[in-house]
């Protein structure tokens, strides 16, 4: 199974996200760059604390999209 990067999500929207496609079946897994550019020693991270990115099964992309987008749309006002 293949991953694919679909976005870069808010980490306060990210469990939110992770309910819906759980719900819809969509393997997915979280990557948090700014730790990961602690973890490399970096002394400027490479991203804000709160910018999560999200991987979703290649198979699922346009599915994921699509639920990201129409979350994105109502809960964003």
């Amino acid at each position: 199974m293949k991953h694919v990067w679909i976005a870069n999500v808010n980490h306060f929207d990210s469990h939110r996200i992770s309910e819906l496609l759980v719900q819809h079946k969509i393997d997915f897994f979280f990557k948090d760059s700014h730790e990961s550019s602690l973890q490399s020693g970096w002394m400027v991270p490479g991203s804000s604390f709160n910018e999560r990115m999200l991987f979703v099964d290649e198979l699922n992309e346009k599915e994921s999209q699509e639920i990201i987008k129409k979350y994105m749309n109502d809960y964003s006002d």
